[in-house]
């Protein structure tokens, strides 16, 4: 049998402009209207599992059988997006889909509905080819990536992907494959201090620049830690910060947020620890100073917390991406992802190696005037179909 040829851009194009013009925002994501649509287009016989996360959002599992039901690999992708509205200061419409020089405008765009359209034209391809398989190919679209992730835990915790030995995450990737990303953890401090004249200071405790004090002895820390040789140093930034009431009152209570990221050699559960020697000395210190009345507060709150994970560089998963790659014009750098994905919550469970390689340029996401190039969308589904039909087509 003749094979198909590899899909078009006018193809990538046409199931893109479906894509974005489904408005799949936060917070209300109403990604079940994109997942009844792609179990629409499937044919009957084709293995598939709905997981309703809440009304009107949901996740699907596409699963290709193979001859044998063991192993094989998961392509994972969400189809929600960040929120967003034209008074942002949109050129076009953001799920217009607009199209121009090879470029398509739109919420969504490039993180990460580029991502799924390249993972259904790779369905579509082997569907319609009619390959073979020795063992199963999952296509894995999840609700929620942008918020808390309800879509990839309700995959993880169906079983459904009990058995798959390998894991690629079609998030947006600037044509590189990521063999790592950082993990986050974030914090919420409240501080407790006492108020007094602002002529007075000494007889009151500061709780503002108790928080600044403390943020930045955590940012210290966080920043001394070494640094890796893909992601760099790990980092930690002060994202909220309330506090005080009037200029001339020395406030009593103050509250901040920080975002740390962190490298796969560090645990949130170690770096939690540290946080907690670091108020801990600060509460000491502000107990030797006898001029102040009261007695400082200090509580901290895990907001969210996603490991840092990694896959050897080195290993057969990577280095056949890559080998690919280089044959379809995607770079074979090094490189890795600053931000978390639904493998971060994937991951540390089912301990597999994973990689992130996705069309679209991730600099782009979560901006106004989103897009991906269409021809990325082509060679990543290139990569996609090789990779099946080098490590998985029947003989």
């Amino acid at each position: 049998m003749m094979m198909q040829t590899y899909p078009s851009e006018e193809q990538c194009k046409t199931l893109l402009q479906t894509l974005v013009r489904t408005n799949t925002c936060q917070p209300e994501g109403n990604e079940e209207a994109l997942v009844d649509w792609i179990v629409a287009q499937l044919p009957q016989d084709v293995t598939q599992f709905k997981i309703q996360n809440a009304s009107n959002r949901a996740s699907l599992i596409v699963k290709l059988e193979g001859d044998e039901d063991d192993g094989g690999v998961a392509f994972v992708g969400h189809l929600d997006t960040v929120a967003c509205s034209e008074a942002d200061g949109w050129t076009d419409p953001p799920h217009g889909a607009v199209v121009k020089d090879h470029t398509l405008y739109g919420r969504g765009a490039c993180d990460m509905k580029g991502g799924d359209a390249a993972m259904l034209l790779t369905l579509k391809y082997l569907l319609e080819n009619k390959v073979t398989l020795k063992r199963p190919v999952y296509f894995c679209f999840t609700s929620d990536e942008e918020a808390s992730g309800l879509g990839i835990q309700s995959v993880l915790s169906s079983g459904y992907l009990n058995a798959v030995d390998a894991m690629i995450v079609c998030e947006p990737s600037r044509e590189q494959i990521s063999n790592s990303e950082k993990g986050a953890l974030w914090i919420h401090v409240a501080i407790d201090g006492v108020s007094a004249h602002a002529s007075r200071p000494t007889l009151g405790i500061n709780a503002v620049e108790y928080a600044s004090l403390l943020s930045q002895r955590i940012k210290n820390m966080v920043t001394a830690k070494s640094v890796h040789p893909i992601l760099g140093p790990a980092t930690a930034a002060v994202t909220k910060i309330f506090g005080g009431s009037m200029t001339n009152i020395i406030p009593a209570h103050a509250e901040f947020e920080m975002d740390i990221r962190t490298n796969p050699d560090t645990s949130s559960k170690d770096l939690e620890g540290e946080i907690d020697e670091i108020i801990d000395q600060l509460l000491k210190e502000a107990g030797q100073v006898s001029t102040r009345s009261g007695q400082l507060k200090i509580s901290k709150t895990v907001i969210n917390n996603r490991p840092a994970i990694e896959t050897s560089k080195d290993h057969p998963l990577i280095q056949t991406l890559k080998a690919i790659g280089a044959k379809v014009g995607i770079n074979t750098g090094e490189r890795g992802h600053f931000f978390y994905t639904d493998a971060s919550q994937f991951i540390p469970q089912m301990h597999i190696p994973f990689a992130i390689a996705g069309p679209g340029d991730d600099a782009l996401a979560h901006c106004v005037n989103e897009s991906i190039d269409l021809r990325s969308v082509q060679r990543f589904t290139k990569l996609y179909i090789n990779y099946i039909m080098q490590t998985n087509k029947k003989d």
